[in-house]
């Protein structure tokens, strides 16, 4: 057998993984079953639409969207692909709500959410992305997939190139304004509210505008999060009744507290000012410090007894 030799790729776009992925759904009946399984559906579902980019309505961008047809009706697979850009607020969320509208428009009968990226990706995600997926399809899954598969090569080397991508961004490439303005947050955090425990930062991207706090009780689904960019401080509660969690909360709310609730996510926000990390650190240190008081406040909300014990009895 003649192994094949590819020139590196430094840099894998997500519209290269996408086609690719695409490609394979269409010419790989294995690559195909596989896929199907992951979703968790019928290995006889046959594909009737797979379209890229689609944006139809409001609420967002799917990657990949695939419609399947078997004897239990259509399911729409749609899948969000990562090699090593941030997600945005509540993306996968809006997947979820594009699910639905799809549901009740008469598109499809019922719909899997799916996260294609490097492994470690998908197991680094904050517990209100990771609740809302039903799937990871990783790219070591597909190298694997491939690696028995010689026609294959090239694209085997493309989503390993994507994997060592992501490998190198993750691990080696800080951004020095945003690992400035952590480590001062980080040492006015511990000078002014020590009971905050936050972490001392590790490395930090471009793209961290959320400095996670240590979780406060029942393993990682309560935390609290400073999402510093404008949205503000939130007690964050990983809960499948976050409706009911919402309602039996609000008595208990103080004036500037709004609880908003997800599929799978309650948050309990307080609105502070938006800060922009790469002032030097002294014009935005009285906004840290106003952001530090209000997460104390949550803090103080969130182990209230009472509180504490709705909490619980909503996880």
């Amino acid at each position: 057998m003649i192994y094949l030799t590819f020139d590196t790729i430094a840099r894998v776009d997500e519209i290269v993984t996408d086609v690719l992925a695409m490609d394979l759904i269409h010419s790989s009946p294995e690559f195909l079953a596989a896929i199907l399984a992951i979703a968790g559906e019928s290995l006889d579902a046959r594909p009737v639409a797979i379209r890229r980019s689609v944006a139809d309505t409001s609420l967002g961008e799917t990657d990949i969207e695939m419609v399947v047809e078997s004897s239990g009706g259509r399911s729409a697979i749609l899948i969000e692909n990562k090699v090593r850009a941030p997600l945005m607020d509540r993306q996968f969320a809006r997947y979820r709500m594009r699910g639905k509208a799809g549901i009740l428009n008469g598109q499809w009968h019922r719909f899997k959410v799916v996260l294609m990226s490097p492994r470690n990706y998908y197991e680094a995600l904050a517990a209100e992305h990771f609740s809302q997926i039903d799937a990871n399809l990783s790219y070591e899954v597909i190298v694997d997939f491939l690696s028995d598969r010689p026609e294959f090569a090239f694209k085997r080397h493309v989503f390993e190139s994507a994997i060592a991508d992501y490998r190198k961004g993750y691990v080696k490439s800080p951004d020095t304004a945003m690992m400035e303005f952590y480590q001062n947050y980080w040492a006015v955090a511990c000078s002014e509210s020590p009971q905050l425990r936050l972490i001392k930062p590790d490395v930090v991207g471009k793209d961290g505008s959320w400095i996670y706090f240590p979780p406060l009780y029942a393993g990682n689904s309560v935390r609290l999060i400073h999402k510093f960019k404008g949205i503000g401080c939130e007690l964050a509660v990983a809960t499948r009744n976050a409706e009911q969690l919402a309602e039996s909360l609000g008595p208990y709310l103080q004036p500037d507290m709004i609880v908003r609730p997800t599929k799978s996510m309650a948050f309990v926000n307080v609105k502070t000012p938006a800060i922009n990390h790469i002032l030097d650190f002294e014009t935005v240190r009285g906004d840290v410090l106003t952001s530090l008081r209000a997460l104390e406040r949550l803090l103080e909300f969130a182990l209230d007894k009472q509180v504490r014990k709705l909490i619980m009895a909503a996880l």
